[in-house]
């Protein structure tokens, strides 16, 4: 890429230097949300690295890596681009790590996962399909700033010590919000005391920020699942019992959860969520796992082989104290 020359139409420098700002403040952005919500970003770049067909062992290690890289990363260049600092390496550095993420969103588009982008944490949920355009057309944001944005201007207030402070910061997000939660990403995210954030559910009816639910995560292919359906319909039938939200990974068009409600008439709600929040209510865990949840906090967990009785769930739902 050539740099700017006096030549340049003045509705081009324009252009180019719009679209830095753009950029450098979509970086910015990115780099935050990741960094205030490292556990949330940690899963979803484990389903990316499942499906790179890395062993299961190497998933915590490279999550880890990915979690205090990016954010970082992110964060750095978007406050490079917009001082519009360091041009030779900061453009290069934005559009290769734009082509990585490219090419990762490409590649679970093509295996029609159905998992989360990652690409701005909590704030906005996106499909890989989704991110993919986004990711494309940022791609050329970049190219059209790194071609013609003018390189003269740079704000006298941002210098090098604001771009090495900015990514300070994300990494201070990272440790806070990482270290201490070590035993989340040992065994699952659903632990009483975690408060479900970024959670996207399929009925748009459905807010767990809000009320008590009782939750259950369950698969339709799974026979103790299956075999729980009729606990839970006597449950959700029980005056006193908070309403019953049963979560799975599966396609709402999917045969098998056809055949599940078919066969056995669930009188409770039944909503999916993306592949990397299964993961995360799931790992290390079989099913189904049952949590009570209020105003989004999760107070208790049971496993499938220590069910609650229908009473004590009751009295824990009106219990201030759950």
């Amino acid at each position: 890429m050539s740099e700017t020359t006096p030549t340049t139409p003045s509705w081009l420098s324009a252009c180019g230097a719009a679209a830095r700002w753009l950029m450098g403040i979509t970086f910015l952005v990115a780099g935050l949300a990741k960094a205030y919500e490292p556990i949330v970003f940690y899963w979803e770049a484990i389903s990316y690295v499942e499906l790179l067909n890395v062993p299961r062992e190497a998933w915590p290690q490279l999550g880890a890596i990915a979690v205090f890289i990016l954010p970082a990363l992110e964060t750095g260049l978007g406050v490079a681009l917009l001082a519009n600092w360091r041009r030779r390496w900061s453009f290069p550095l934005a559009i290769g790590l734009l082509g990585l993420f490219i090419a990762l969103t490409g590649h679970a588009w093509q295996q029609d996962a159905d998992i989360n982008c990652g690409c701005f944490g909590t704030l906005v949920e996106r499909t890989p399909g989704e991110a993919l355009i986004e990711d494309l057309a940022m791609m050329g944001l970049l190219l059209v700033a790194w071609r013609f944005g003018s390189q003269r201007w740079t704000p006298s207030f941002v210098t090098r010590r604001s771009v090495i402070g900015v990514t300070a910061v994300a990494l201070i997000l990272v440790l806070v919000g990482y270290l201490p939660e070590s035993d989340r990403i040992a065994s699952s995210d659903l632990k009483p005391g975690v408060i479900l954030t970024g959670i996207e559910l399929s009925d748009p009816a459905i807010d767990l920020s809000e009320g008590t639910y009782l939750l259950e995560l369950f698969s339709p292919r799974c026979g103790r699942c299956a075999a729980a359906v009729p606990k839970l319909n006597h449950w959700a039938e029980t005056p006193g019992m908070p309403p019953i939200v049963a979560l799975h990974t599966f396609a709402p068009e999917s045969s098998y959860l056809a055949e599940f409600i078919k066969q056995l008439q669930p009188k409770y709600s039944i909503a999916t969520i993306s592949g990397s929040d299964w993961k995360r209510l799931t790992w290390r865990h079989g099913w189904p796992r049952l949590a009570l949840v209020q105003d989004g906090e999760i107070r208790r967990v049971w496993e499938h082989h220590e069910m609650p009785s229908a009473r004590y769930l009751i009295e824990l739902s009106k219990s201030d104290g759950a």
